[in-house]
């Protein structure tokens, strides 16, 4: 009885550390946004038929040069902009009325923060709508990434220990290495956001928010994949086919467009506020708050990270028609599998990121605020994309296997490919939006935030819409 329990516990045990340890992509799951881009080639990534050559050529997302993109995107779910909780209509007590009454000429900021708080026992109800189509990252179009897939490290012959690829010691005697595929992979992230916005006034100085997202993430990859026929053989080929025929290969079999998609819709990941006014002025003032954010989304789908976050921040700003803000905070998250290794199911820390505003609002009617902020984002050692140039090996003149001397070997070509590397990602984007006031305290808010640089996943404009009214 003892040991059916003591193998009871190491079981309890062990199965954690076994499930985290495992392929979050692993054959015959599609139903994962994670997982759109490591199978668009199919589950085991690109495996030309069996029997077509010496050694297939292997390559997946997985583990490659775009590996980046998923825990991008995910971070990207994240880190959307989220318009200002508190940013409305706020009340003081007016001593001389002995009642609360309008603070602020202006209605704020949209993207920006300011120190003035909603005021005590007053409520802010909002929602927004906004809509993201991501087109760049690191200055890479999401339209066309190139990569080139090379083949394995193949033994010579039987009994040889001897490699001959493009990185090993024999560049003639094994004419098929010759051969590289290269890609060209489409990506479409589009993503609609609703958020609900709720903020209570606990005392005249501190007031507490909380921010849901309910979003939809569509992904979408298409990859056009050709085989360069360097070695000048018949070795590797696509899925052989009437078109092409099965000894002379066609144009068709050394070509194959290969799509993979899916959408997931649900809660986000949520995020709760505290802010207190530290000091005020006659019109100035300076508020000090921290953000956490919950890990409430489905981080496997692209709804969240996976991760909590914490962000305390500063925020100061002026009263007057034309108002003045500045906002900085600084965002630490924890460990996520998304931003891991997805092969393996290790976790690895999200980046931390410093996010600053700053910005005015003016007053034009006592119904009409225009307000404008530069919004940035430094996300600290992050995954990148970056351009470079892969150097094939000279084509082969003459026919399979006579490719041996160097007369025989054609100019090498270079090819674009993508490849990973770790940076900064430096984020600006420009705010422009207005806010009217429609009826009693009912605001209707319209915004855009342009991007004015291409670092890290980009889109090139983000609308947004919102309403909110303070009671």
């Amino acid at each position: 009885m003892k040991q059916k329990i003591l193998i009871a516990l190491v079981c309890m045990a062990v199965a954690p550390v076994l499930s985290r340890a495992q392929n979050l992509c692993p054959a015959g799951v599609t139903n994962r946004l994670i997982c759109v881009i490591p199978q668009v080639y199919g589950p085991n990534g690109l495996i030309l038929p069996a029997g077509v050559g010496p050694a297939p050529l292997t390559g997946s997302f997985n583990g490659n040069n775009l590996a980046p993109l998923n825990s991008a995107i995910a971070r990207q779910s994240v880190f959307l902009p989220l318009s200002s909780p508190s940013s409305g209509i706020t009340y003081a007590f007016d001593r001389t009325l002995n009642t609360y009454s309008p603070t602020t000429d202006s209605f704020g900021p949209i993207y920006g923060e300011r120190a003035e708080t909603i005021g005590k026992g007053k409520l802010y109800l909002g929602v927004s709508f906004q809509y993201l189509s991501y087109d760049t990252m690191d200055s890479n179009s999401l339209k066309h990434l190139p990569q080139v897939f090379t083949q394995p490290d193949t033994l010579l012959d039987a009994g040889s220990d001897r490699l001959c690829s493009v990185n090993g010691d024999s560049t003639t005697d094994c004419a098929f290495i010759r051969d590289v595929v290269t890609v060209d992979t489409r990506t479409d992230l589009k993503i609609q956001q609703a958020t609900f916005f709720a903020t209570f006034g606990i005392t005249s100085r501190v007031d507490v928010s909380v921010a849901i997202p309910i979003e939809n993430v569509k992904l979408t990859a298409t990859s056009a994949a050709t085989i360069v026929n360097n070695s000048n053989s018949q070795i590797h080929a696509f899925d052989i086919r009437p078109d092409c025929g099965s000894v002379n290969l066609g144009t068709n079999c050394l070509n194959q467009t290969f799509t993979n998609s899916g959408s997931a819709s649900g809660i986000g990941d949520i995020t709760l506020r505290m802010k207190a006014a530290a000091w005020r002025g006659e019109r100035a003032a300076l508020a000090i708050g921290a953000d956490v954010r919950v890990p409430t989304g489905d981080s496997l789908n692209l709804l969240g990270a996976g991760a909590a976050g914490f962000k305390p921040f500063v925020a100061w700003s002026y009263r007057a028609r034309v108002a003045p803000h500045f906002g900085v905070g600084f965002e630490t998250n924890g460990s996520s599998t998304v931003a891991g290794d997805i092969t393996t199911g290790t976790k690895e820390k999200l980046p931390g990121s410093l996010i600053y505003s700053a910005g005015a609002d003016a007053w034009l009617t006592k119904r009409l605020t225009v307000a404008f902020d530069l919004v940035g984002q430094t996300i600290f050692q992050s995954h990148r994309l970056a351009a470079t140039q892969f150097t094939e090996l000279g084509a082969c003149t003459v026919a399979y296997p006579n490719c041996v001397d160097p007369g025989t070997v054609a100019p090498p070509k270079q090819d674009s490919n993508v490849i990973q590397t770790i940076g900064n990602v430096n984020a600006l984007n420009a705010s422009v939006g207005l806010k009217v006031k429609l009826v009693s305290n009912l605001l209707f808010s319209g915004n855009a935030v342009f991007r004015l640089n291409d670092s890290g996943l980009r889109s090139k404009v983000i609308p947004m819409g919102q309403l909110s009214y303070t009671f």
